[in-house]
């Protein structure tokens, strides 16, 4: 650890962000990654680096306690999902201020978040705990129309499924296993458009930053966000007010928070949130439609650093994401059109050869193409047309084949 005089906090499984903002606003870092595989990017930003097991949160604590001896630990942060949890086990263990574990766990097991809505009175939707494809038909049965099966505590759209009815419950079981699926949940299907809502929590005070559209696939994966949100505003501002009083039941203390919502004919309903920023480049849409930079408030509000940002900013413009998913097969060709680099760019996942699998979790996608504009409206636009012309040619007679992926630099 460096001798200089900055404050000091761990990063857990961080980002290469979250390093370099604390570096950036002078605060020394406490790096803990897993210990198999390369030395994350991530470290490199960082004073002192730890590998440890992240699923022993005594181990995380033991590790951490002789830095917090010597240099107390201002908080113990994480922007993944990886890092959440031993994240707050460990700050809590120490005496470092932070979310509270309880309100982690709440978090990231959609049972439990379900169980306090409906004490809390908030947001009803039917759901149920399963063991069997008989307990499923019971429930579509019960329903009376389609429903979502997906594990309790899954991320990334891994395992989700929509049921039709009872007459699908075996196959839809099947398939949930097959992705990995355990500990399944149940919930009535919600119909209507889905939103994020991107929030900022400085003690116990909520602001919600951006409320942000979403297109999904049948197969429930996201392939595209556009920010600000162009639904009538009666309708966001009742998500915003859902939103507030579902952070202020689980007890979210400070940091970012990414919720999502139905805004149903019966009024918004929670489906699930995270006290992370959200994922799929959302960060990135915030900032070149706020000018917010969420990463470096995760590190810089809690200490003083930075101040919290205001409750729904104005918007500079607009910002949007869509995500690109080609038809399986081998890749024979890919062209892509040319961007400035700033105000649009392309990233692609795949390259010629690899052999792309159907879309039915995040991974799966090929890639994205992001840009912003004057509003809403002109970003997805700009963002649609430069989709179109991205062309990954594939040879379809290949999709028997397992899935592969260029490995990045």
């Amino acid at each position: 650890m460096s001798n200089s005089s900055g404050p000091v906090v761990a990063v857990v499984a961080g980002t290469p962000q979250l390093t370099g903002a604390a570096r950036s606003l002078g605060v020394r870092t406490v790096f803990v990654h897993a210990p198999d595989g390369p030395r994350p990017k991530a470290a490199a930003a960082a004073d002192h680096v730890v590998a440890v097991d992240l699923e022993d949160t005594g181990a995380v604590h033991d590790a951490l306690a002789p830095f917090h001896a010597r240099h107390p630990l201002a908080r113990v942060l994480s922007l993944t999902e990886q890092g959440l949890l031993p994240a707050a086990a460990a700050a809590q263990a120490l005496g470092v201020p932070g979310n509270s574990l309880h309100t982690v766990r709440l978090l990231q097991d959609k049972r439990r978040m379900r169980e306090l809505l409906d004490a809390q009175g908030l947001s009803p939707v039917r759901s149920r705990s399963l063991t069997s494809p008989a307990d499923l038909a019971a429930f579509c049965r019960e329903v009376g129309g389609s429903v979502i099966l997906k594990p309790a505590a899954g991320t990334a759209s891994r395992a989700v499924t929509r049921v039709d009815g009872p007459g699908e419950a075996d196959a839809a079981w099947g398939r949930f296993v097959r992705a990995g699926g355990t500990d399944a949940l149940t919930e009535e299907f919600l119909d209507g458009p889905e939103i994020s809502v991107e929030g900022f929590t400085h003690q116990g005070r909520h602001s919600i930053v951006a409320l942000t559209d979403k297109q999904v696939l049948p197969s429930l994966v996201e392939t595209g966000h556009t920010m600000p949100s162009t639904l009538p505003p009666s309708e966001l501002h009742e998500a915003a007010e859902l939103t507030v009083a579902f952070l202020d039941a689980v007890g979210l203390r400070e940091g970012p928070s990414h919720t999502e919502v139905k805004l149903t004919g019966r009024g918004p309903r929670i489906v699930e949130s995270h006290n992370r920023i959200g994922g799929d480049k959302i960060r990135e849409l915030v900032h070149r439609t706020y000018g917010i930079d969420l990463v470096a408030l995760t590190v810089g509000c809690p200490l003083g650093l930075l101040p919290a940002p205001a409750d729904r900013p104005l918007a500079a413009g607009g910002a949007a994401i869509r995500f690109l998913t080609p038809a399986p097969g081998r890749v024979r060709h890919i062209r892509t059109p040319d961007t400035d680099g700033r105000t649009a760019v392309i990233e692609l996942d795949v390259g010629v050869g690899d052999v792309i699998a159907p879309v039915r979790q995040s991974p799966d996608r090929a890639g994205y193409v992001l840009a912003n504009g004057t509003d809403a409206a002109d970003a997805a636009r700009r963002c649609e047309h430069l989709a179109r012309q991205v062309l990954i040619d594939v040879d379809t007679g290949t999709t028997g084949l397992p899935p592969t992926r260029q490995v990045k630099g």
